[in-house]
């Protein structure tokens, strides 16, 4: 017995010496109720529901941080609600790798959901909310860890209950707003899904880590032939979305400005470095009010129509679509947040008014295709479908009034 306990202090310390020094007054207060396990979890951000693709759909992330010396494996992530009990989530073994994001891996792998002593890791979430109810108050969540070495003898400490918790919802609706153009079919890219490029750009600035384009969209036009270039696609002006009008989503206040990057070339290269202040190039923040920004992105270099200060209308045309900053194309990045910076600001939940669904481009088996310049589509006997209140999944394509 000695021997078994003096392994788990050798790999468990900070959580065995825990349990061991508060021993009797844990028998008194029922001990199955709480968890042992050495990883501390939080909700960095509270979730608002969307209206994306025709769900309500929540994306929010849980921060783990191992507190073992050895290894730990998060086995399940369990969502419900606590109302019902009706299961949201119940993410186990394999399928959780992908979902992991640990800060300095360069790739998420078969061990991504492996934590060493003192990891850190990223889980990012998508849960469908089911349609026609209430939105909840909060969410139930429980975490399954086990000890992958149970030679170590420290399997009853980890497994012995899981962490449980939960996590309140914000109930304010989503703010509805028009598109940032006007007419013309656009492609999502990029837009909201669970693993887009956008949802998984976690960004330290100013010593914090935020996601502020966890509802990003990178808008690109489509032409009358259904591609989204003609002729030679290393121009610009070839591209059916440059210099295309940029308009207000809703009456607000311009709260900032950015202009004087110029133009890429359609590439992996770009004009200027990227740094925090050209990362978004020419681009433009609204105040929408109640806390929500506006940000429009890659403008072009001298068209902007307004200035920090100035009211705006909706509809109202704030400059043209470009292709500046880091950008590798013409389009329009869009996106809204919690505070008036491009970078330093948690991405919120928002939605279009107005506008048609009229499928995605993967309808050609890949979104690579229509980028690398085939022509797109609707899928034959398939028609138009309004949306009202809602935004567009990752790589939809839209119709706009």
């Amino acid at each position: 017995m000695a021997h078994a306990n003096s392994r788990r202090l050798a790999r468990l310390a900070p959580a065995a010496l825990l349990v061991c020094g508060l021993a009797p007054l844990a028998v008194r207060a029922a001990p199955s109720a709480a968890s042992a396990a050495p990883m501390a979890v939080a909700v960095p951000f509270t979730p608002r529901p969307a209206m994306v693709g025709g769900q309500r759909r929540l994306f929010y992330e849980f921060d783990l941080r191992s507190f073992a010396k050895g290894d730990l494996v998060v086995d399940e992530v369990r969502v419900t609600d606590p109302a019902g009990g009706a299961v949201l989530n119940d993410i186990k073994g394999p399928a959780l790798a992908p979902l992991v994001y640990r800060p300095g891996v360069a790739k998420a792998g078969a061990d991504s959901a492996r934590f060493g002593g003192g990891a850190f890791g990223v889980v990012y979430m998508e849960t469908t909310l089911p349609a026609g109810e209430s939105t909840p108050a909060a969410l139930a969540w429980r975490i399954t860890v086990r000890d992958p070495d149970p030679s170590a003898g420290a399997r009853t400490l980890v497994d012995s209950v899981p962490i449980q918790g939960q996590m309140a919802l914000d109930q304010r609706p989503a703010p509805v707003i028009g598109l940032p153009f006007r007419g013309g079919d656009w492609v999502a890219a990029n837009g909201p899904s669970n693993t887009s490029g956008h949802r998984r750009a976690l960004i330290v600035v100013d010593g914090k880590a935020r996601i502020s384009q966890r509802f990003a969209i990178d808008w690109v036009k489509l032409g009358p032939d259904g591609r989204l270039f003609h002729g030679d696609k290393a121009i610009n002006a070839n591209w059916y979305g440059f210099g295309v009008e940029v308009v207000a989503v809703a009456d607000a206040t311009v709260s900032a400005a950015h202009d004087g990057v110029p133009e890429n070339e359609p590439s992996d290269k770009r004009a200027v470095p990227v740094t925090l202040e050209t990362v978004g190039g020419n681009y433009l923040i609204l105040d929408l009010g109640g806390g929500r920004y506006a940000f429009y992105a890659h403008l072009q270099p001298g068209s902007q129509t307004v200035r920090v200060g100035d009211k705006v209308r909706r509809g109202e045309v704030l400059g043209l679509l470009g292709n500046t900053g880091n950008s590798d194309a013409p389009h329009l990045h869009f996106h809204v947040s919690d505070a008036n910076a491009p970078l330093a600001a948690e991405g919120v939940a928002y939605a279009f008014d107005a506008y048609d669904s009229l499928g995605s481009v993967d309808n050609l088996g890949s979104a690579d295709k229509v980028f690398g310049g085939d022509p797109w589509s609707p899928l034959p006997g398939s028609a138009p479908q309004a949306r009202r209140a809602a935004l567009p999944a990752e790589d939809d394509v839209i119709r706009a009034p």
